[in-house]
């Protein structure tokens, strides 16, 4: 497992969010920490937009050799399997 990408969303409709995304094998694990939080959330359903500026950061990541195609395409995917 690669390390996570991470970042904050300053527009996150909870407010100012870190965001903390990691793939492993088929699955994309999101974690959310809200502003003034002591503990990350877990079963949020990140929002398209998310979706959209991890695609971003991924292409980024691979331009420098940090991530391979596959998670790019698993985030693409929105996280389903191909065998789904």
């Amino acid at each position: 497992m690669r390390r996570p990408v991470c970042w904050v969303d300053k527009e996150a409709p909870e407010g100012k969010t870190e965001i903390r995304v990691s793939f492993h094998a088929d699955t994309v694990k999101w974690q959310f920490l809200d502003a003034g939080a002591e503990n990350w959330v877990y079963d949020r359903r990140p929002t398209e937009e998310q979706w959209l500026q991890l695609e971003e950061k991924l292409e980024n990541l691979i331009q420098r050799g940090h991530h391979c195609d596959a998670e790019l395409d698993l985030a693409r995917r929105r996280g389903k399997s191909k065998k789904a």
